[in-house]
């Protein structure tokens, strides 16, 4: 039982992380443009018009690291939960 506990506090925390480091790309991707210092007044095409984070694709990776990461957490916690459930069974029966 402490085993089970112990994993899924474990993955809780990690989730918290994983959530935490793509919420930190998500408030503020990496500054500066991926289409550098051109002064020319064209619009932008392609990725010019992204910042480098939109442009390599850390943004969509940090939003589904963020979704990843709750579906961890609340897997988790859901395991937590049943083994909180069994422990209360087995200490009811006097096991």
């Amino acid at each position: 039982m402490q085993v089970a506990l112990n994993a899924s506090v474990q993955g809780m925390q990690r989730a918290t992380e994983r959530l935490a480091d793509a919420a930190t790309v998500i408030a503020d991707p990496t500054p500066g443009s991926a289409r550098g210092a051109d002064p020319s007044p064209a619009p932008p095409t392609g990725n010019q018009g992204l910042t480098a984070a939109q442009a390599s694709g850390d943004l969509e990776r940090a939003f589904v690291d963020v979704i990843q990461a709750r579906r961890a957490y609340e897997a988790n916690a859901k395991a937590l939960e049943r083994n909180a459930e069994t422990e209360r069974a087995l200490l009811s029966r006097g096991a």
